[in-house]
């Protein structure tokens, strides 16, 4: 129980964080969570639970809510997926109440909420902290002195005992983290309007895309209305054991890049491990082959049917969500979805004038490759665009005589989106668009990987998608 009684204290202890960012930005804002679990509970938390029963309430409306409104979430227990559907707010909602040392009540919203998500581990975690403060064991929590606006209102004061396995230690270090990540996400949602900064353009036929803030475990899925991607949901996500940067297969690291959904892969079809479900992305991406890394199976992918959710770093190199949150993002993404892994992103207004440049300095580039094979000796034209290596390769020698043919006559790029990235081996762009010669029928689509050298873009990979 030593060992719990820490990891509690860092549970309830992050309300104050929460409450000291909350005393800076003034307002924070928190959308729906989801998660599934079915474990053995223990006797106070099934006497609460039956008191629960009696006092269900409606689900709560989808979106993001301000922390004021996140306290006054009504507690859903009626229907499982309406359960799952707030499990996070709910989580959040403890805190809250216990920041405000409205104890009893924190008590019993986490009565609840672990009786009804039995297998939220971070849940259980609060809940029986809050138990041993109300119970008065030995360790437990105790009223703070009246505390400085933002600072921690309740302390915990940890006692000796009989030191745990190194697995229960870092199963509760785990947790604590998760817990933190969870109100941090909820606190430091981007501001409305904004977008990762390597979105540069999405075309019209890119329904959704997903960027991923690894040091937030924070997914996050837009709409694209227009061109201009909206912010629709955000939700909590696990990476691989060792954090970002996968280099190699088993190094149990979470590659960073720009990638895109390939195949759905349903969960019957899986090992229980998996969840509900999967889609794959193409990692490596041609970038990555170039700098040498390697490695493969990179998925989104849910939890096994006895865990709501795993640490923040648990994966061999997948990101993990909630059941429920991975079966929305694969009844609302399409194939070819962009992903974005960072492990911090980089916000930036939708119509920031340096991202507008960097868009149209590219969308440039473009019309000269467009212009360049409509040219009568195209090869020369090209050479300046060209990475020597690929031009000459079998698979660049391929595309290039593909792309004679369709530009025969003429040709027009349609469905243009352009994403940006930079790590320390480069600077990047990625073209996926549709390539529609006027003696076809159908367009190509196309994919074509661009590198800085020097102050020009050069082609070093292109393929079809189609």
């Amino acid at each position: 129980m030593g060992a719990l009684a820490v990891a509690a204290s860092g549970a309830l202890g992050v309300a104050h964080a929460r409450k000291a960012a909350e005393s800076k930005t003034g307002s924070a804002t928190q959308s729906q969570r989801a998660a599934t679990g079915s474990s053995a509970k223990s006797a106070a938390s099934a006497k609460e639970s039956r008191r629960a029963k009696k006092t269900k309430t409606s689900e709560p409306a989808k979106g993001s809510k301000t922390v004021a409104a996140l306290a006054a979430v009504p507690v859903a227990a009626s229907v499982p997926a309406a359960i799952h559907a707030s499990a996070e707010a709910r989580l959040l909602k403890v805190i809250d109440l216990v920041q405000q040392q409205k104890l009893d009540v924190a008590l019993q919203e986490a009565s609840r909420l672990t009786s009804d998500v039995p297998h939220f581990q971070a849940a259980q975690l609060v809940y029986a902290d809050l138990l041993r403060y109300k119970t008065g064991h030995a360790g437990a929590l105790s009223p703070a002195p009246l505390p400085e606006a933002g600072a921690m209102r309740v302390k915990h004061t940890p006692q000796p005992s009989a030191a745990p396995g190194a697995d229960s230690m870092e199963q509760l270090r785990g947790l604590q983290d998760e817990i933190k990540r969870r109100v941090q996400g909820a606190n430091a949602l981007p501001a409305t309007g904004s977008i990762p900064a390597e979105f540069l353009a999405l075309a019209p036929s890119v329904r959704q895309a997903i960027a991923i803030d690894a040091s937030k475990s924070r997914l996050y899925l837009f709409a694209n209305e227009g061109g201009k991607p909206r912010l629709t949901g955000d939700y909590y996500v696990s990476v691989g054991k060792l954090g970002m940067g996968k280099l190699e297969e088993g190094d149990q690291r979470t590659p960073e890049g720009v990638y895109f959904i390939g195949r759905q892969i349903p969960g019957p079809k899986l090992p229980e491990f998996y969840g509900k479900g999967a889609l794959t992305v193409n990692y490596p991406n041609d970038w990555d082959k170039v700098v040498g890394r390697s490695g493969s199976g990179i998925w989104l992918h849910g939890t096994p049917p006895d865990q709501f959710a795993r640490l923040p770093l648990a994966s061999d190199g997948c990101m993990v969500l909630a059941n429920t949150d991975l079966t929305h993002l694969m009844r609302t993404v399409g194939r070819l979805s962009p992903v974005l892994v960072r492990e911090r992103l980089h916000w930036v207004a939708a119509a920031d004038a340096a991202m507008g440049r960097e868009r149209d300095a590219f969308l440039s580039v473009l019309d000269r490759w467009q212009q360049g094979w409509s040219q009568a000796d195209a090869q020369t034209a090209l050479s300046p665009l060209y990475q020597p290596d690929w031009r000459s390769s079998a698979g660049g020698q391929a595309m290039q005589e593909r792309m004679a043919t369709v530009f025969k006559g003429g040709a027009a790029l349609q469905d243009i989106s352009v994403f940006a990235w930079k790590d320390a081996q480069g600077e990047i762009r990625i073209a996926n668009f549709r390539l529609k010669g006027k003696n076809q029928a159908e367009p190509l689509s196309l994919r074509q990987y661009w590198r800085k050298v020097g102050s020009e873009w050069k082609l070093f990979s292109e393929d079809t998608q189609n």
